[in-house]
């Protein structure tokens, strides 16, 4: 027969079937709960660049293309249409004040200096004959003008003994006025030679002036063909490095070609290129900066601005506040920012990719989330960008590229 079951293993079976049940469902919540959490959008943050927003200063830049160049270089032109005879230093050397580059031909330069000589020579002839005919020419008048004074003197003394005895009744009177006419008459030829005296003294003078221009002229051509033979011989006048030599001995060259470059590679300065639509935005006396390879930041000023614009592109030169910086080296290719605007005390952040893959919208971390917020930015520079709305002091913004991640309004950070 049936016996009744004992309580104590009804009660067990109860609590059995009780703790099944609830490891069931709690089981299937759990997968549940599992699933919507890994469904659920999320990122390493190690795969994260971030920035805290600071208050502080942002300058709105133009980047362009630069390269280092020497502050200082002399360019060395022919000072003479030549043959190159002898190169004495080629590209690459190092040269002192004094040190020979090159030797070109000058037998024409040589031939014009001995034909500029004779021609000196000739002039100085004539100006010394001249010299002695305009003396002569004066001595002569004025011997005949102290003779006509003397002249002069005796018709004077013997009108005045005729007028005498004129009075006495001795002479007659048309003697006595025959001899005070000739007395007048030489008092005129007295003046006119006196005139004469003057007007040759202003005509030698003018002759002499003209004679010396024409001397001084071709001393001066001389002088300065005898310079050009001296610089054909071409020295440096600097210590520096040959940045460019003529390579070629023979080669013929014209007057004014460049024979050679001299840099002083002590001092640089950074030529940039830049975009023209940006040229209406530069202007001489900007602050700049040039970025280096290895991370160094060296400020400057934009010194001039290149007035032409080639195949779309503005040349400008900037003058660097530490021009002997251990870092430069001549052709060094370097980023240049120019600064055209600065706000100080604004919200920042470092840029990244901050206002290029969203122009109106961020991430900011949040606890263990990523949210998507709302933000408005301002002036940007190479490596911040002001914050104007949607941040504050002390958010963490995320810098990194986000466009895997458009339209993702909250985002788990692991």
């Amino acid at each position: 027969m049936d016996r009744e079951i004992a309580p104590e293993v009804r009660r067990r079976r109860v609590v059995r079937r009780v703790v099944t049940a609830v490891i069931a469902v709690a089981a299937v919540a759990f997968f549940f709960a599992a699933t919507i959490e890994w469904l659920r959008p999320s990122i390493r943050r190690r795969d994260l660049r971030t920035s805290r927003v600071e208050r502080g200063t942002v300058e709105a830049t133009l980047s362009a293309a630069g390269t280092v160049v020497p502050l200082v270089e002399q360019v060395v032109s022919s000072p003479v249409e030549a043959r190159v005879t002898r190169i004495g230093r080629r590209a690459g050397d190092r040269v002192r004040a004094g040190d020979e580059i090159l030797t070109l031909d000058t037998a024409a330069t040589r031939l014009e200096v001995e034909r500029l000589d004779q021609r000196v020579a000739q002039k100085e002839s004539e100006d010394a004959k001249l010299r002695l005919t305009l003396e002569e020419s004066m001595a002569s008048l004025q011997a005949q003008l102290e003779q006509r004074k003397l002249d002069a003197e005796i018709l004077h003394y013997t009108a005045d003994q005729k007028t005498k005895l004129q009075s006495a009744g001795l002479v007659a009177e048309q003697e006595a006025r025959a001899a005070q006419a000739a007395a007048k008459k030489s008092d005129i030829e007295i003046r006119q030679l006196q005139e004469a005296l003057v007007r040759a003294s202003r005509s030698r003078a003018a002759d002499l002036q003209a004679s010396e221009t024409e001397l001084r002229t071709v001393r001066s051509e001389r002088t300065e063909s005898r310079r050009q033979l001296d610089l054909a011989m071409l020295r440096a006048d600097r210590d520096g490095v040959l940045t460019y030599v003529v390579s070629e001995e023979g080669a013929t060259i014209r007057r004014g070609d460049v024979l050679a470059r001299i840099a002083d590679l002590s001092s640089f300065r950074v030529v940039a290129t830049i975009s023209d639509v940006h040229a209406a935005a530069l202007a001489a006396g900007q602050r700049a900066y040039a970025k280096l390879d290895d991370g160094s930041r060296l400020s400057g000023t934009v010194a001039s601005i290149d007035p032409r614009i080639e195949n779309g592109v503005v040349r400008l030169y900037v003058d660097l506040d530490q021009p002997a910086h251990r870092a430069l080296r001549n052709n060094l290719r370097v980023d240049v920012y120019v600064v055209t605007a600065v706000r100080r005390g604004v919200l920042s952040a470092q840029r990244g990719s901050l206002n290029q893959t969203d122009a109106d919208h961020a991430f900011v971390i949040r606890g263990d989330n990523a949210v998507h917020v709302p933000v408005r930015f301002g002036l940007a520079g190479d490596d911040r960008i002001e914050i104007v709305e949607g941040l504050v002091e002390g958010d963490e913004v995320v810098i990194s590229n986000m466009n895997d991640y458009a339209g993702v309004k909250t985002l788990r950070v692991k």
